[in-house]
């Protein structure tokens, strides 16, 4: 009855409209989730629209492209929108590898290029979204790069989340990738063919409206949009009756998740944290184990991942409810970054996510008072004060 009256208070809280009854996959393997997606670009039929943070120029990124050159060849729609900040970054020339092929029909926009005077680093697109023929849609933590698959050596392996979806909530994301790609100079587009599940509500023969999936954003059009994903997190919490799990790579929140935190703690929901043991920022490794720490101290328990670098961004309530998407719970992706994540009502999803949860315990070492004791006294100090900048001055 308690967990009935959670979701409950969960989709009396949520700010945007469910979708009936959408078809959930899961992926925390790089190279299954782009098999997958790979395959239902194959089958496109008439558009294929994709928005990456990174989209490297490695095997798996000439992959995506050669095969959107393909579909585009035979009359496929295929858009594409690519953050600039890593053009000049990481040399992936955008500019100059991804624009040739507009002659080929493919529609490249780059989003805010990162030029002199850089004054809006951190002012970035981080979504992932695909959308292929209006139906099957993908969101997540997974960008276009080798390393998604094979990992780094300076972690081992990669460890992330993406969620393909099929059913209406794919026209939210069609609805955000239209409204990033018209403001980078792409032409507006509509219709039947962009929105099937619209349309067919208009003739009458929409599915049956079963409450399950949502999109949810952050972005910079309104003061309501860019509250969006935090309120929507703090719901989430707020409306926890029993478990939380979260999975961030960067665990740095605002003020407003601390303070959730920190109330479903006192409700004696049982917060567990996982992250990764050594990430890709060593500044944010320092943090993650202060601010950690100090949930610790209040009853969460902390795990810290040193098999692979743990890059999932995923929420689980309470055994019925996850959220999934391309949002870390760090003050960047709170209060500056684009970001997209989908928010399933689903016993089945959530479970998975729980069992993969568990399963990487086995893989972790557990934060308790005697680990972090054990650091060197410089580590901590660094730690306090990664802390305050990353969550305060960033």
């Amino acid at each position: 009855m308690r967990k009935r009256f959670a979701l409950f208070v969960f989709c009396l809280l949520a700010l945007c409209p469910l979708s009936a009854q959408t078809e959930i996959r899961l992926y925390q393997n790089g190279a299954d989730k782009f098999e997958a997606l790979l395959h239902d670009m194959q089958e496109a039929r008439h558009h294929i629209h994709c928005e990456y943070f990174i989209f490297a120029d490695d095997s798996i990124g000439r992959r995506v492209i050669d095969l959107m050159r393909e579909k585009a060849k035979q009359g496929v729609e295929v858009r594409l929108v690519v953050d600039g900040y890593y053009d000049v970054k990481r040399h992936y020339n955008y500019a100059s590898r991804l624009n040739r092929l507009r002659t080929e029909g493919i529609d490249i926009r780059i989003y805010q290029p990162y030029v002199f005077p850089y004054v809006h680093r951190v002012l970035r697109d981080h979504r992932k979204i695909v959308v292929i023929d209006g139906r099957i849609g993908y969101t997540g933590g997974f960008n276009v790069a080798d390393y998604n698959i094979t990992g780094k050596e300076i972690y081992g392996g990669y460890i992330d989340t993406h969620v393909r979806l099929v059913g209406p909530s794919v026209e939210e994301l069609q609805f955000l990738f239209a409204e990033h790609f018209e403001k980078c100079g792409g032409e507006a587009f509509g219709g039947d063919s962009y929105y099937p599940y619209t349309a067919a509500m208009v003739e009458g023969t929409s599915e049956d409206s079963l409450a399950q999936t949502y999109i949810v954003e952050r972005g910079r059009q309104s003061w309501r949009k860019k509250a969006e994903m935090r309120r929507e997190v703090i719901a989430f919490i707020d409306a926890a009756t029993d478990s939380l799990h979260i999975q961030s790579p960067y665990l740095l929140p605002t003020p407003g998740v601390r303070r959730a935190l920190r109330r479903a703690m006192k409700r004696g929901v049982q917060v567990s944290v996982l992250f990764s043991e050594v990430g890709d920022t060593p500044l944010f490794d320092l943090g993650n184990v202060h601010y950690s720490h100090r949930l610790q101290k209040r009853g969460a328990r902390v795990w810290l991942f040193h098999d692979a670098f743990q890059h999932s961004k995923v929420l689980t309530a309470d055994g019925g409810r996850c959220i999934v998407g391309s949002t870390n719970l760090d003050y960047r992706a709170m209060r500056w970054n684009e970001e997209v994540a989908a928010v399933i009502a689903d016993s089945v999803a959530t479970q998975w996510l729980d069992s993969a949860f568990a399963n990487s315990l086995n893989h972790s070492t557990e934060l308790t008072p005697q680990y972090y004791d054990n650091l060197p006294l410089k580590r901590r100090i660094q730690g306090a004060l990664a802390d305050i900048f990353l969550s305060w001055c960033l």
